[in-house]
């Protein structure tokens, strides 16, 4: 797997411990917000709070993060074919309001849900954590899934300013881990644009947690990280 892959996941595994140290916050502030008081007040308090603005003062360093690991992506993305700057900060906005819809809308509404359940059960501050934690969908692939789409996004785009002959690859791991739809298609390349969306529909990777990405082919794909020899190392 290229550095850039290795740089990516160091990032997601960074905003999920940074994640979790913001619930962890946030979580204490309302345990002593809500400190002595009763079921019924402490819902009224609770309710009346925007938990919204709260996390996402938490996780605004968070973001930022995500941002250089998708400049990252850019940097290290061949192509012959440019994109504008508005161009690519939307894209860029785009990517990040969809992240921030699960580390902020849906994980505040669990935290708030939880805590709330947890303060009228009397369980302690660790516990309640842990209930939060068990509705928690995975950080990192969460992060990783989305740094996957933003990638894809970019290439679309640039594909649809280059020649028609032009070729791609599908670069990254090919290992015990690699999905099937991924290994067919990094056996597939190198291909056109015309024959990948033909064959898959569009020039995405697989999404949810997926490691690849389709990119301009090079004079070195081997250095883009394009590799059609299987390895076992995962």
């Amino acid at each position: 797997m290229p550095d850039i892959s290795r740089e990516i996941d160091r990032l997601a595994s960074i905003i999920a411990d940074k994640t979790k140290l913001a619930i962890e916050e946030v979580v204490s502030a309302l345990i002593e917000l809500t400190q002595d008081k009763t079921s019924e007040v402490a819902l009224e308090l609770l309710s009346g709070m925007n938990l919204r603005n709260i996390m996402l003062s938490k996780t605004s360093n968070i973001l930022n993060t995500y941002e250089q690991g998708a400049i990252l992506l850019l940097d290290n993305m061949y192509t012959t074919s440019l994109l504008t700057e508005s161009t690519l900060r939307i894209l860029l906005d785009n990517s990040k309001r969809l992240l921030a819809s699960e580390l902020i809308d849906k994980l505040g509404d669990n935290i708030l849900q939880k805590t709330f359940m947890g303060i009228t059960q009397k369980l302690t501050p660790t516990q309640i954590l842990s209930t939060i934690d068990k509705v928690t969908p995975d950080i990192e692939t969460q992060v990783i899934t989305a740094y996957g789409q933003y990638s894809s996004a970019v290439t679309t785009f640039l594909s649809e300013n280059l020649p028609d002959n032009t070729k791609y690859v599908y670069i990254g791991a090919y290992d015990s881990k690699t999905r099937l739809r991924c290994e067919d298609k990094i056996n597939f390349s190198p291909a056109t644009r015309k024959q990948i969306i033909v064959k898959y529909g569009d020039m995405n990777n697989e999404v949810w947690n997926c490691r690849h990405r389709w990119e301009q082919i090079s004079s070195k794909p081997k250095d883009q990280g394009f590799n059609k020899d299987k390895y076992i190392d995962a």
